[in-house]
């Protein structure tokens, strides 16, 4: 059966064939839309374009509405297939972030036409049960039976689609694990604690998502727990952030492995595993981590970097500072960031000789440079090296588009993240 991400992979195939005659869906693109695959190219085109249609939001919607954002990027990409760029300048943002947005639109599409194949396939089976498949004197099955695995399952699903790209902060989605210390162990000689959680670990996955995984496996886990304490660590594995739960267990009270995961319920791209240790049992939920990107910011005004580090808030983008233009270079040996934000009015250098140098030094050159200062010389900066100017006084919005803007235009970069960023349904 197709998964969800595959469905989204062939939805995507056939957005960029949208109007191609030649196109041929493949057979379960079809069957999930809901549409005949005798009718090639047409069926799919048909149903893809009344999919977005029935994204459009009523005309009050305010302009900077989600829903507005979504249905106005399908509409001018897919239906009046403009380009990206054209796409980006009517929509006012920058190609970066138009890229972005594109994506969160495509998984949105994508969950509208995924849930409508499921509910045509439900509605199918149920009938095919009720009709066909009852004896006389027998009594059918309940087809209306709630399956609970499979409804929370698809819950995490719609988590996960209708926030694409949302990131959780481990230490916090561990804190509110301990919130429900009291409700969890119910009474027991039981506590929790924390052990060590390396500082700003964050997950690609839904807050509630990671969340309800950590209290489904905590609550697992207190079945078989003798007397003690669960200590949860966390840290970053392999390219993975991996949460480890370890609980004392009497030897009268050892689990099977299989029992103690077999409600955890997870994303495609989470996993839990489990072992038993003598008398402990440990546990591991692996997700897949966000990498920082570490923003250098060489400013000699503090309120500027207080300014950069609440801009930032709740994205990928780490802010380092520094008032000193002649630390710099150490400061790239050692912490190698990935966008330098560069005020040129400096008290110890000429901010225009340390772009020069920046842009001449080998080692440096492949850092986009973002000039940000009052001094109004977008041409000069440009050609000194810089990758963007931006004039002071900048808006949170105006300094993420042009974080966006130049992490794009790193080398390497761009087709990093794309990889790092499929998400899953």
């Amino acid at each position: 059966m197709v998964t969800c991400r595959e469905f989204e992979q062939e939805l995507q195939e056939a957005l960029s064939h949208i109007y191609d005659p030649d196109y041929q869906p493949s057979e379960s693109l079809c069957a999930l839309a809901g549409c005949d695959l005798r009718e090639g190219a047409l069926g799919i085109q048909s149903v893809i374009v009344r999919a977005i249609q029935d994204l459009e939001p009523a005309l009050d919607t305010p302009l900077s509405a989600r829903t507005k954002r979504i249905y106005d990027l399908l509409h001018n990409r897919f239906v009046l297939k403009l380009t990206q760029e054209e796409t980006a300048e009517r929509l006012h943002m920058s190609v970066a972030s138009a890229w972005r947005a594109q994506r969160e639109a495509i998984h949105t599409l994508a969950r509208l036409l995924w849930e409508r194949g499921c509910e045509h396939r439900q509605s199918t089976d149920t009938h095919t049960r009720e009709s066909g498949s009852q004896q006389p004197g027998q009594t059918a099955p309940d087809a209306q039976a709630p399956n609970w695995h499979s409804q929370a399952a698809r819950e995490l699903e719609s988590l996960q689609v209708s926030a694409p790209g949302a990131v959780t902060n481990v230490a916090e989605a561990i804190n509110g694990v301990l919130e429900l210390e009291d409700a969890l162990v119910s009474g027991r000689d039981i506590c929790i604690e924390v052990g060590y959680v390396q500082p700003d670990l964050v997950a690609a996955v839904h807050p509630s998502a990671l969340r309800q995984i950590l209290i489904t496996a905590v609550r697992r886990l207190i079945q078989y727990a003798s007397p003690g304490q669960i200590t949860i660590f966390g840290g970053l594995e392999d390219g993975k952030a991996k949460i480890t739960m370890v609980v004392p267990i009497a030897a009268e009270n050892e689990p099977v492995e299989s029992d103690l995961i077999r409600d955890v319920l997870t994303p495609e791209d989470v996993s839990v595993q489990t072992h038993l240790d003598g008398d402990h049992i440990f546990m591991w939920v692996e997700l897949p981590s966000v990498g920082k990107v570490t923003v250098l910011a060489v400013d000699d005004n503090p309120d500027m970097a207080d300014f950069y580090r609440r801009s930032t808030e709740g994205t990928s983008y780490y802010i380092m500072h520094t008032t000193r233009a002649q630390d710099v270079f150490d400061i790239v040996e050692t912490a190698a960031p990935d966008i330098i934000v560069l005020d040129v009015m400096l008290p110890d250098t000429d901010g225009w000789k340390l772009l020069m140098r920046l842009y001449e030094n080998p080692a440096t050159r492949s850092i986009p440079v973002i000039v940000c200062s009052v001094v109004r010389e977008e041409e000069l900066a440009i050609s000194l090296g810089a990758a963007l100017y931006l004039p002071k006084p900048v808006r949170p919005r105006e300094f993420i588009q042009a974080l966006d803007q130049a992490l794009s235009q790193a080398p390497g970069r761009a087709s990093k993240d794309q990889d790092n960023n499929v998400a899953t349904c």
